[in-house]
């Protein structure tokens, strides 16, 4: 195991922890450590403690070219992710955690086909422990939002996604 990554540490640094939250697993980066609890994930951005809740996140990677941890936030309809890069190395039991977190939170996902060739992601997910679902929609590219037809095809697709957990 790297000395720079630690799986249940007992404390790490210069992270407060609400009742109840445990840390699965972190590593340190240049900026600051990359942790991953059971509510959240904390990523070093510009100098700060960038928190994500898991049900905010879309996915997370590796980017293997630069040795880069790659998580993706969610983002509304027809807005851009926001995507953070943080120099970690590749931490396989890190990322693990992360994948297993974001997929936890996930209590429906459907792909629904909008044209013949580009359709929408509809995900609701929820909090660990929580009750209130999250609703996250990706659009395929290619797809028009602008385009009043397409955007009454999502808005359907929506609507029908979201009745059956309703």
């Amino acid at each position: 195991m790297s000395p720079l990554f630690r799986r249940r540490p007992s404390k790490v640094p210069s992270l407060s922890l609400e009742p109840g939250e445990r840390v699965l697993a972190w590593a340190a980066a240049p900026d600051g450590d990359v942790v991953a609890t059971t509510r959240r994930l904390v990523l070093p951005v510009d100098g700060t403690a960038e928190t994500m809740t898991w049900q905010s996140v879309e996915r997370a990677g590796w980017d293997e070219e630069t040795e880069q941890l790659v998580v993706i936030e969610t983002a509304a309809l027809g807005s851009r992710p926001r995507r953070y890069r943080v120099n970690v190395g590749r931490e396989p039991v890190l990322l693990d955690v992360i994948r297993e977190q974001v997929q936890a939170s996930v209590v429906l996902s459907r792909k629904v086909p909008i044209t013949e060739r580009a359709g929408i992601r509809v995900t609701a997910r929820r909090a660990p422990g929580g009750q209130q679902l999250s609703w996250a929609v990706a659009v395929d590219r290619g797809l028009d939002l602008e385009d009043p037809q397409v955007r009454l095809r999502v808005d359907q697709a929506v609507a029908l996604v979201r009745a059956e957990l309703e």
